[in-house]
């Protein structure tokens, strides 16, 4: 990596511990909480066919095209689950 790279990366690398930082607690007191109540409220009137995801340990979902929450999750057994992310 030239030095460039490597300058570039370690500032970038900066900005996003400072984004984190600074976001940490309005994620957890208002962006998350808004979320699970978008998500649950669109799995009550039934969430939209969306993207399918299928990860490498076995486990498939889909995510929901409105709301972007995950539904129809399969582990890697092929057992259902019967909740959706809740973040």
């Amino acid at each position: 990596m030239s030095d460039f790279h490597k300058r570039r990366w370690e500032i970038d690398q900066a900005r996003n511990k400072k984004i984190q930082e600074l976001m940490e607690e309005y994620d957890k007191t208002v962006y998350y909480p808004a979320k699970r109540v978008l998500i649950e409220e669109c799995g009550r009137v039934g969430h939209h066919s969306g993207r399918y995801h299928d990860n490498v340990l076995g486990c498939s979902w889909f995510y929901c095209a409105g709301c972007g929450g995950r539904y129809n999750i399969t582990g890697p057994n092929g057992e259902k689950s019967e909740s959706e992310s809740k973040l």
